[in-house]
């Protein structure tokens, strides 16, 4: 860089430094595109049938001296959801009928589990507001995927297990006992870090609920793969998770802190040229790759201050600068595109 030799007959005064300065900030603050919230979508003819099922409450109201048939009553009311939540979201199937009866009576009994219930029906009485946010984001996805079966939704309580909002057959599936404010006790105990805490909000429901969704309608396989591969993969799931809740910021898309989103936007030049220096943008090497599209209390090889899942945001720019140099193509386009990832970065015009 060639810098600025200045006369010694012209010395600036400090006022007139701050005012350039500030003249400065503006001219980068007047370039820098604006991130205005997306219109909401005209879903005034989109139908969906929403039916939300208080699975928490079902499975504490079972009598504990009648386990057995009241695991069974829910097994035929809700085969599907009870299935995977008796056996993989609170764990307690594939151990033999009585060491799932034991966990289930202890799990229904024991002091700890019962404040935890008690805490979600304080903080959830209803679910009147999230229903309304989950009918949206299901008439927005419809109104891209017309055809899409949805609006079955089960509200579970997995036992602090770390279950927040999984998709199981065409049903959206959501933990409430993770989603009671950053400020509930026991997430420290049961080792939640200090950055995931803010995703810990109700709010981050529809979020949490359109990421679930799109793996499950977009499977990856991430074997073999290469950094852009997964960045990309991951964009996309960022650009359709703004497009069908359109009311979330992108802090709030990407389970960010507001200060962790500036981080990201005042180095994503120098973040992006780092893994091209680190030779890391096309490695298949998961030690040196994974962390990049990860979430963690920050990015391995990054200043301390930046956040974690650093390779998913950049993934998110280039999927946008995609988009913007190409128009014409669709949502539904852009998730069926299967372009080499050196393609796809090229046609992107990506320069931070």
């Amino acid at each position: 860089m060639i810098k600025q030799k200045y006369s010694t007959t012209f010395l600036p005064s400090a006022s007139f430094l701050l005012i350039t300065c500030y003249l400065i900030l503006l001219l980068f603050s007047a370039c820098k595109p604006s991130k205005e919230q997306k219109k909401p979508l005209d879903t005034s003819n989109v139908k969906v049938e929403m039916e939300a099922v208080r699975f928490d409450q079902l499975v504490f109201a079972i009598d504990t001296n009648n386990i057995a048939a009241g695991v069974n009553t829910l097994r035929a009311q809700h085969p599907n959801f009870s299935d995977t939540y008796f056996g993989e979201l609170i764990g307690f199937g594939g151990n033999g009928e009585k060491v799932f009866k034991d966990g289930m009576r202890h799990f229904l009994t024991y002091k700890d589990y019962v404040h935890l219930n008690d805490t979600v029906q304080a903080h959830f009485p209803n679910t009147d507001n999230i229903d309304q946010d989950l009918l949206q984001l299901y008439k927005n996805i419809k109104y891209y995927y017309p055809n899409e079966v949805i609006g079955k939704t089960y509200y579970f309580i997995s036992g602090l297990n770390f279950w927040s909002a999984v998709t199981i057959d065409s049903a959206i599936c959501i933990g409430l006992d993770m989603y009671l404010s950053k400020d509930y006790p026991f997430y420290a105990a049961v080792q939640i870090p200090e950055y995931e805490l803010v995703n810990r909000n109700p709010a981050m429901i529809p979020v949490h609920a359109s990421k679930s969704f799109f793996e499950s309608k977009f499977p990856f396989n991430y074997s073999g793969k290469t950094l852009m591969e997964m960045m990309i993969y991951k964009g996309k799931e960022l650009y359709f998770t703004e497009n069908v809740v359109r009311t979330a910021n992108d802090a709030s898309i990407m389970g960010y802190s507001d200060e962790k989103l500036d981080w990201c936007e005042e180095n994503e030049a120098m973040v992006y040229h780092w893994l091209i220096s680190q030779k890391m943008l096309y490695s298949t090497s998961w030690q040196k790759i994974l962390p990049m599209v990860n979430d963690g209390p920050t990015t391995a090889g990054m200043p301390n201050e930046s956040p974690g899942n650093l390779g998913s945001w950049l993934g998110w720019q280039i999927v946008r600068g995609y988009m913007k140099e190409h128009p014409e193509t669709s949502l539904q386009q852009l998730m069926q595109l299967n372009l080499p990832a050196q393609q796809f970065l090229r046609e992107s015009k990506y320069k931070p």
